[in-house]
């Protein structure tokens, strides 16, 4: 299952939204730039990850409208 968490990181001047898949670190969507930019990080423990489409839409636009929600506030 994919968790979104909002986190303050030292190399960010804006808030980022962490995107966790089995415990592990998945990617990050930041802002910064003024856009909302995902990075997608590799995996240390597997090799490729195989994600279901429905479940990865739904983390990443919750971690959008998490972040939209944090800066407007």
């Amino acid at each position: 299952m994919m968790t979104v968490t909002i986190a303050s990181v030292p190399d960010r001047e804006k808030l980022v939204a962490e995107l966790w898949y089995e415990q592990e670190l998945w990617g990050e969507i930041s802002q910064d730039t003024g856009e909302l930019i995902l990075e997608i990080y590799p995996s240390s423990i597997h090799g490729f990850r195989q994600l279901k489409c429905e479940e990865l839409v739904s983390a990443v636009q919750q971690a959008r409208d998490k972040l939209l929600c944090d800066s407007a506030g």
